[in-house]
């Protein structure tokens, strides 16, 4: 349906185009007109026919709909859910140049040779004034496709920097990832000042306008701004990386993608939340992972009064030292399981057993564990766990009343 309006129009321009020629060459070749009108009308259809083509081969690899497709974009770097946006614009170019030659080639064929000749020179090099500025189409368009082709090489590139050419390099995963996304952002830059060159754009000029909305993108894009440095802080710096479990503003989640705005963080409930690179420069971020993966649990438990302790603490090492994600022979890594008496409490005596566990991203599941089996232990031991209990008194105070007057 997207196609009737431009294919239509362009009928209407075959048939004025037809037209004109038939007056011009009816009567010196009667049958010849006829020919061309059904050559022309066919070129449209052609050109219909191949502009839904190139309509539904750029949805296909967009998305990924068939093998051969989603081995492209595996390719060109694309995830699976993310489109591949310069098939996209290669299309609209590919349908714009299509679309502009084949009303010329009408033209041509019809006698009207200096018209399309004209047409041609305004496309390709007169161009259009507004102004004092000169706007030369083609030279815009083709200015548009070396782009389309300087990113989408530039995206190969960097697909294959990290995971062909750096992974053979003694680099983590993360440093890989921190260069090929600079490069990516580098090689963008230099393809939209190469695209602008040869779209016939004066940069120097260019750089006087930018340099006057400077002013209001300090002003009324400080955010952005802000968030834009913050990135290519993280990136440089790197104390946050892709696969890191850090705790920042309440949010707990693992680091999934560093872009050059925000940064993607998936929470173990799997929410995605997009935290603003400036919240993790200037706010307190906690990386449980910077250095290595072992982190610290605290498991608490009370006892009844008149328990033996020394029984607890026994019992306490004995289920640490039986899980096997807890950390406990090697000292070089990490201390032993420890047991604190914390306190004496109103209803309990109070425990408290700290010790490392190899991955900290589990910490929850094997501090679950660690409290069942101490559990099971004390009930196989018979060492209580007491509730809170509370004496009330209630004071009659009429039958106090009754008695003072009687005493008086």
């Amino acid at each position: 349906m997207r196609w009737i309006a431009p294919i239509a129009a362009l009928c209407a321009a075959a048939a004025a185009t037809a037209w004109y020629g038939l007056q011009q060459q009816w009567f010196t070749h009667p049958v010849w007109p006829f020919l061309l009108l059904t050559k022309s009308f066919g070129l449209v259809a052609v050109a219909a026919g191949l502009t839904v083509l190139l309509a539904r081969l750029s949805d296909g690899i967009a998305t990924g709909q068939l093998i051969w497709q989603q081995r492209l974009r595996a390719q060109a770097g694309a995830d699976l859910d993310e489109p591949l946006r310069e098939v996209t614009w290669a299309h609209w170019a590919i349908v714009a140049i299509l679309w502009i030659a084949v009303p010329l080639t009408l033209l041509d064929w019809w006698g009207l040779g200096g018209v399309s000749e004209q047409m041609i020179d305004r496309l390709l090099t007169t161009g259009i004034s507004v102004g004092d500025i000169r706007v030369v189409p083609g030279q815009m368009l083709l200015g548009a496709v070396v782009f389309l082709m300087l990113v989408s090489g530039f995206r190969w590139l960097s697909h294959r920097l990290e995971t062909n050419w750096l992974a053979h390099t003694p680099l983590d995963a993360s440093l890989r990832e921190s260069v090929a996304t600079l490069f990516g952002y580098g090689a963008f830059v230099l393809a939209v000042l190469i695209g602008l060159a040869i779209g016939g754009v004066d940069l120097t000029k260019f750089a006087i306008v930018a340099g006057a909305l400077g002013v209001g993108i300090g002003f009324g894009l400080q955010n952005i701004v802000n968030n834009f440095v913050s990135g290519l802080i993280l990136l440089f710096e790197r104390p946050i990386r892709t696969g890191d479990f850090i705790d920042v503003n309440g949010t707990e989640g693992f680091v999934r993608k560093i872009r050059i705005r925000a940064t993607e963080i998936e929470t173990l409930n799997r929410q995605h939340v997009i935290v603003p690179n400036s919240d993790l420069i200037s706010n307190h971020v906690t990386n449980w992972m910077l250095r290595d993966k072992f982190g610290r649990i605290t498991v608490g438990v009370g006892v009844a009064y008149g328990s033996d302790t020394a029984l607890v603490k026994r019992l306490l090492h004995e289920v640490a030292d039986g899980h096997d994600e807890v950390m406990g022979s090697d000292q070089a890594l990490a201390p032993k399981p420890l047991v604190w008496f914390s306190n004496f409490g109103d209803s309990s005596l109070d425990f408290e057993l700290k010790c490392y566990v190899r991955d900290v991203t589990r910490r929850y599941a094997v501090a679950s564990d660690l409290r069942f089996a101490i559990d099971q232990a004390f009930r196989s031991n018979g060492v209580t766990i007491p509730f809170p209990q509370r004496d009330v008194w209630f004071k009659n105070t009429a039958s106090v009343s009754s008695e003072q007057q009687s005493e008086s």
